[in-house]
């Protein structure tokens, strides 16, 4: 797949295709050694024209965590150009392909001597790799990570950024790295008083019987549009659906359990530290049908 990057300059309100092989970013911008800027990541569906797969929930939790770090509002028009671009210029270039993500970011910028700042944006496309069709098709196996602090911290320390989809991602990647070090996939955050939360890029969702329970935000997670999207439509399968405060053993209790993430869609949760959970095949296909559905 030919990649495809744009750039984005917030005040002067422009998108300009770049080449992705290009140096683009200078040394001395804020999320190159800082993290601070925010993020999201869309799925893109080409099935007789092009569906982005919850594009309003996704612009809805950036614009949320722009407001988080004190960044300037993104302007709707701006990114919804940019995320055009993007589409646009990969289906030129790859007719036939199907599926694609596009990501797109804001960073706070460079220092400018005079104390403001120059915020840039960019949006580049990501590929539905291997190992995504993979985990939608066979599932996935966790570990369980203590997160170190107890659940419904944020809301005391609003400064630690809990439920901001920010660029700093080096803790989600060392859990990743964890876990394929101790033979899982995947790992699974709890918080240091038994709270599950999320795994480092992904929400969980567990079945009860005829209901969906997922943990509340509130807890110390990332709101899921993925989830979110699910939840809207639970009625649709027959489920009701609600937010919880449940423990390890809830998971590896549970009458099937998944991870989902825009990319991802819904992959199902086979094994948690060593113990099975049930497999749910007619679930795990309605999921993965509704999310692409958008």
């Amino acid at each position: 797949m030919t990649d495809t990057l744009v750039l984005i300059d917030p005040a002067a309100s422009t998108v300009e295709v770049a080449d992705l092989g290009d140096p683009q970013l200078p040394v001395t911008d804020l999320s190159a050694h800082r993290g601070d800027g925010i993020f999201e990541t869309v799925l893109v569906r080409i099935d007789r024209g092009v569906t982005v797969v919850s594009r309003d929930r996704h612009f809805a939790r950036f614009c949320a965590s722009a407001s988080a770090l004190g960044l300037p509002d993104p302007e709707p028009e701006l990114w919804d150009r940019s995320l055009d671009t993007v589409i646009a210029e990969v289906r030129a270039a790859a007719p036939s392909l199907t599926e694609f993500g596009v990501r797109y970011a804001l960073s706070r910028g460079t220092q400018n001597p005079d104390g403001s700042q120059s915020p840039r944006g960019w949006a580049f496309n990501v590929p539905v790799d291997e190992k995504i069709t993979r985990a939608r098709a066979q599932g996935i196996s966790a570990v369980s990570l203590d997160r170190g602090y107890d659940a419904y911290l944020g809301s005391k320390a609003p400064w630690l950024l809990i439920g901001a989809k920010t660029l700093s991602y080096a803790v989600n990647q060392a859990a990743g790295r964890y876990a394929a070090e101790q033979g899982a996939d995947e790992a699974l955050f709890v918080s240091h008083d038994g709270v599950v939360l999320e795994g480092p890029t992904s929400n969980l969702i567990i079945r009860r019987g005829d209901r969906l329970l997922t943990p509340n935000p509130e807890a110390g997670l990332l709101s899921g549009t993925t989830q979110r999207l699910i939840f809207d439509h639970a009625g649709e399968l027959g489920l009701s659906a609600e937010y919880a405060d449940f423990g390890l053993g809830d998971v590896i209790e549970a009458d099937g359990a998944w991870y989902v993430s825009s990319m991802r869609t819904a992959v199902s949760l086979n094994q948690l530290d060593g113990n099975p959970i049930p497999r749910d095949e007619v679930l795990t296909t309605q999921l993965q049908r509704l999310i692409m559905a958008g």
